[in-house]
């Protein structure tokens, strides 16, 4: 019956829309919808009946990627999931069967060979957009593919850009309507011009094209100087997964550092926008409406390349549209999704740079914090207060929980020491309340605290966050103040964000490790 239900589901028609859901079952993008909340309504594991939860299932992958940052996704009772960026499954979510497989390239590319010359891959991704019956997926040649949700079968092919040249694609891919977006990576290298692409999802047309470096003539270029061209490979990669609001028509993707990446910033003398910055882009024409600058002139290598989570909620007693941001400069910001206006800016870690957000939302940076030859002690360090990993939203508790880090080191001109002589590197989960930005509750982590943490929180609607570590650690907080609740170890280095979904009334909590994929659910009994 079970092998009937998933073939069922796979013949299925599926209507081209935005992951905006009815069914709390599924998970549908890659932080579950496109509002970046990443929060389960889910209730039936809740605080009282966690401490029972157990292994339902696990698949192991047949190869080995460089690592894995995937959060798989869920409809309809089948879980699809990319293994670096190489090789997807689909897998039955009741039991982790495997229901077909692709490995790229595929035999018979749809479109043109990937190109060869100073081939640069990148090994893994951060898993699958869907959309009706096509899933999509970024490959390590910085190509993007459609395939065929029920069969696997490759539909078309697309190069974004030339590996060769140090671009590359490791984001999960976002819908918006009929269009699927991507970005790229590879501004640490001095050669790249970030930009994000939307393409037709049923042809791999390209329907338009945002450059987050202005050339000449367009609003912005004057941030760069004029005499040198550093625009060219100016940097601002768009290299996570953005967010949407379908009611103002808005997408919202964040930038990377401005290039070259070598914390000497004499050659492009300016705030280098649209650098470490959140932009609001017209969905149907990539006009852009708004941006916001984090980090201007950027010489830490201090990303934005966090998630701009959208949030409805009162502030200071009035309704509004909010984007939520938790920088790796180490500051959390609130902003007015609608237009960009600053509304908030508090530390939520170690920060030594600036002594505040001015009202004007520039930072009010300290003297000395720049990097120099005999280098500059300054914290967050180069991995920032955060990083890439998703954060998430409860809208009972109104907090917003994140993996924080809490670390300095030495600047320089040509580089980046981390010398962790003054203060040892400190890694934790975060609770912030939105309406101050004060931390709310801190759980940190043990073990190494040299490795930095890369795995994102899940809130659910049953009080629950889930957390992942390095050292393979599943773990599950309480919601409201952070007390401890439950673990598993699962004997694999963990980089992906935990999800939560629901099959046949059973709901199951899920996390990828570099060799396998977890689901874990109650016992029977409990259900």
């Amino acid at each position: 019956m079970r092998l009937l239900a998933v073939l069922c589901a796979l013949s299925a028609p599926a209507q081209l829309i935005d992951p905006v859901f009815a069914n709390p079952a599924d998970w549908l993008s890659h932080d579950r919808d496109n509002t970046g909340q990443r929060y389960s309504p889910l209730r039936q594991i809740d605080t009282a009946n966690v401490k029972r939860l157990a292994a339902a299932w696990a698949f192991q992958t047949p190869r080995l990627p460089a690592r894995s940052e995937t959060t798989p996704l869920v409809r309809a009772g089948i879980m699809y999931v990319t293994v670096g960026g190489e090789e997807a499954h689909a897998l039955d979510a009741r039991t982790g069967r495997v229901i077909w497989s692709f490995q790229y390239p595929a035999e018979t590319p749809a479109g043109p060979p990937p190109p060869t010359r100073g081939l640069r891959r990148t090994n893994w991704n951060r898993g699958f957009a869907l959309s009706g019956n096509r899933l999509f997926m970024a490959t390590s040649d910085c190509s993007l593919i459609a395939l065929d949700a029920r069969n696997g079968s490759l539909l078309w092919r697309v190069q974004l850009a030339d590996p060769g040249l140090s671009y590359g694609t490791t984001a999960a891919p976002l819908v918006v309507k009929n269009l699927v977006l991507l970005g790229v990576r590879g501004g640490d290298t001095g050669t790249v011009r970030g930009f994000l692409d939307a393409y037709d999802v049923e042809t791999g047309k390209r329907a338009w094209r945002f450059d987050t470096v202005p050339g000449p003539g367009e609003r912005g270029h004057e941030t760069w100087p004029s005499q040198n061209g550093s625009w060219k490979a100016g940097g601002g990669a768009t290299w996570t997964t953005g967010t949407y609001d379908p009611a103002l028509g808005l997408i919202y993707w964040t930038t990377g550092n401005p290039g070259p990446d070598d914390y000497d910033g004499s050659n492009r003398a300016g705030d280098n926008l649209y650098s470490c910055s959140v932009i609001a882009l017209e969905a149907s024409t990539a006009k852009l409406q708004w941006h916001y600058q984090f980090t201007p002139h950027d010489v830490n290598d201090w990303d934005a390349n966090e998630v701009p989570m959208l949030v409805d909620s009162k502030w200071q007693g009035i309704p509004r549209k909010l984007l939520l941001h938790a920088n790796r400069n180490a500051f959390f910001y609130v902003l007015d999704r609608t237009n960009g206006e600053f509304l908030l800016g508090e530390p939520f870690a170690q920060q030594t740079w600036a002594r505040r957000i001015l009202p004007n939302g520039r930072p009010d940076r300290l003297p000395g914090t720049t990097p120099t030859t005999k280098g500059n002690y300054v914290c967050p360090d180069v991995h920032g207060g955060t990083n890439w990993q998703s954060p998430s939203w409860n809208p009972v508790t109104g907090l917003f929980y994140l993996v924080a880090r809490d670390a300095c080191g030495y600047f320089y001109p040509t580089g980046f020491s981390n010398d962790h002589e003054k203060i040892e590197p400190k890694q934790s989960v975060k609770a912030i309340d939105i309406r101050t930005g004060k931390v709310r509750w801190e759980y940190p982590f043990l073990g190494n605290q040299e490795l930095v943490a890369h795995a994102g929180t899940l809130s659910t609607a049953g009080g629950l966050v889930f957390v992942a570590g390095r050292d393979g650690q599943l773990i599950a907080l309480d919601g409201r103040d952070g007390k401890y609740l439950w673990n598993f170890n699962t004997g694999g280095t963990i980089r992906a964000s935990p999800m939560s979904y629901s099959v046949d009334g059973r709901q199951y909590i899920a996390i990828c490790t570099k060799t396998a994929v977890f689901a874990f659910a109650l016992p029977a009994f409990d259900r």
